[in-house]
């Protein structure tokens, strides 16, 4: 009965107040209700949150750590203006220390970082002397992980790093020196108590699965770089099983690559194993990719190495070819450290671990390469042959399309062929659907590389002899092609092999042309009235012919 509900209601709120804090924390539930609203009009907005201002202003302290008011305080710090988030965040001063451990302050830590950039410096200073604890902490790790990576600036960084080197940093700060070849350099004495501390943090951080955060792959890098062989060997222990983990952050994918380098065969195995599941994900990571090229350079038993990675990487191959950093994993296999797809300091990388590799590996790394890539060409041929039109629509799988002719082991012919059939088709029958190759970026610049590769570095070896092979497919066409791809037609003029038959072809009548006039003249009559920065190819292939 209606009168029974009064009953239950009065008594309800009777309970209620009886609470601490309740005649705040009822009336913010109400404005929270209608502050969290997705639709609500700006204007009504800032009037909630103005009365809600009113109700916590000073009281913030003492409702934060309930979970329904930790959701209010949240909403704030989202809807509020600057001045009102400030507030909040001053209120809050000295008590962020006690909020990261807890389960439902955590979050208002996060907001507080991502929102109010006044007082970033006076959180962070907050975890100085604790920040080894709170990294094993389950909520205050998330929170140490977020402000160094993302809000701390580098002497923060710095500051945060330098308590897993030992009691004294926790204390005293190193403020001039932001890494640890700095601090070592000027303390070597202190090297062996450092390291020390930096494995007992590191192992702590394993065993409280904190091993995914960037200040961790930090530590991680640091460790690698000083340790001698003995220090190395007990992280590769710890490691070994979880740096699969690692591979999304710059240090992260550096200290994996420590790892294959200085692990032993047997560990190489296991790293191996626990990798074969994620190939695919490593080779598209922007740093995660230079793993695989660092396990292409250190692993003895290449037929491990093809049942293991290289046969996931065939499984979605057209995929990987086509991605930014996949298709380098690729490349690597077919043109090593050419510093046309690998960067300088990505290759300086590489070379740091050779003098290593020299102890670690017993395969010559020739022999390493050549056995990996006979692994692979099979299914690179057969790829192109099948997925040819698919491959050259994309600037970067035209890379792979191009190394593999060169340097891939094994008949090319059904990749050549392939290539050759799209160039046959009649310019007038292309659409937007199947464009014609030959004037299309980028495959326009793949035929005519291709072209010179029978008489240019870089050389296929042995030679496609693909300009010969071209030239007949692309004659009864030559006049369009001579005006639409000049450059390609320059390349064929320029090569030995069909240099002859393509003068020929330009002073001989256009197959497709109603006029009676030849090729060269047409050409002659294009250029002409034009300015000299324009048309460059068709000029040099007139200059060419007038020698």
């Amino acid at each position: 009965t209606k009168e029974q509900n009064a009953q239950k209601k009065a008594l309800r709120d009777e309970r209620r107040s009886h609470k601490p804090n309740a005649e705040l924390i009822y009336p913010a539930k109400k404005l929270w209700e209608k502050l969290r609203l997705k639709e609500l009009p700006k204007a009504e907005r800032q009037a909630v949150m103005k009365d809600m201002m009113d109700l916590i202003t000073g009281k913030v302290q003492e409702i934060i750590f309930k979970h329904d008011m930790s959701r209010i305080i949240q909403s704030c710090l989202k809807h509020g203006n600057e001045a009102q988030r400030n507030i909040i965040a001053g209120e809050l001063v000295g008590h962020y220390l006690t909020l990261s451990k807890s389960m439902y302050g955590r979050f208002i830590v996060v907001k507080i970082l991502h929102y109010c950039q006044k007082y970033r410096e006076a959180i962070i200073k907050e975890f100085y002397g604790k920040v080894r604890q709170l990294i094993k902490h389950k909520e205050a790790s998330e929170i140490i992980e977020d402000a160094y990576s993302t809000y701390a600036n580098s002497a923060q960084r710095a500051a945060l790093i330098q308590e897993f080197y030992g009691p004294e940093f926790r204390l005293f700060k190193i403020e001039d020196k932001k890494t640890l070849s700095e601090i070592l350099e000027q303390n070597p004495a202190k090297k062996d108590t450092i390291m020390k501390h930096l494995l007992d943090t590191l192992t702590g951080c394993m065993e409280k699965g904190t091993v995914g955060f960037s200040i961790v792959h930090r530590g991680l890098l640091e460790y690698f770089e000083h340790a001698d062989a003995k220090g190395i060997q007990a992280m590769m222990d710890v490691m070994k099983e979880q740096a699969v983990e690692i591979l999304h952050t710059k240090e992260g994918a550096q200290v994996a690559m420590f790892c294959l380098l200085y692990a032993s065969p047997k560990d190489r195995k296991a790293m191996l194993k626990t990798m074969k599941p994620f190939v695919v994900k490593i080779c598209k990571e922007e740093y995660g990719h230079m793993v695989m090229l660092r396990m292409f350079d250190v692993v003895d038993d290449t037929v491990l190495m093809s049942k293991a990675i290289l046969t996931e990487i065939v499984k979605e191959m057209e995929d990987i070819a086509k991605d930014k950093f996949g298709r380098r994993v690729i490349l690597y296999l077919l043109a090593g450290r050419s510093p046309k797809y690998i960067s300088p300091q990505s290759i300086e990388l590489l070379a740091k671990g050779d003098l290593v590799r020299a102890n670690t590996s017993k395969k010559d790394a020739a022999v390493r390469s050549a056995e990996l890539l006979g692994y692979i060409s099979p299914a690179l041929i057969s790829m192109i042959a099948s997925k040819a039109r698919s491959l050259t629509s994309e600037p970067l799988a035209c890379q792979v399309v191009f190394e593999t002719l060169l340097h891939a082991n094994g008949d090319k012919t059904p990749a050549v062929n392939a290539l050759l059939e799209l160039a046959g088709v009649d310019p007038s029958e292309t659409t937007s659907e199947t464009p014609n190759v030959l004037t299309t970026m980028p495959t326009d610049r793949l035929y005519k590389n291709l072209v010179m590769s029978d008489y240019k570095a870089p050389k296929a070896e042995p030679s496609l002899h693909f300009a010969k092979a071209l030239l007949s497919k692309i004659s009864p066409y030559f006049g369009y092609y001579a005006e639409h791809s000049a450059f390609l037609v320059l390349a064929l003029l320029e090569n030995p092999e069909t240099a002859a038959e393509t003068k020929k072809l330009l002073q001989s009548k256009s197959s497709s042309s109603k006029s009676s006039i030849t090729i060269q003249k047409e050409l002659e009559k294009l250029v002409k009235g034009k300015p000299e920065n324009e048309l460059k190819a068709v000029r040099l292939i007139l200059e060419t012919l007038a020698k």
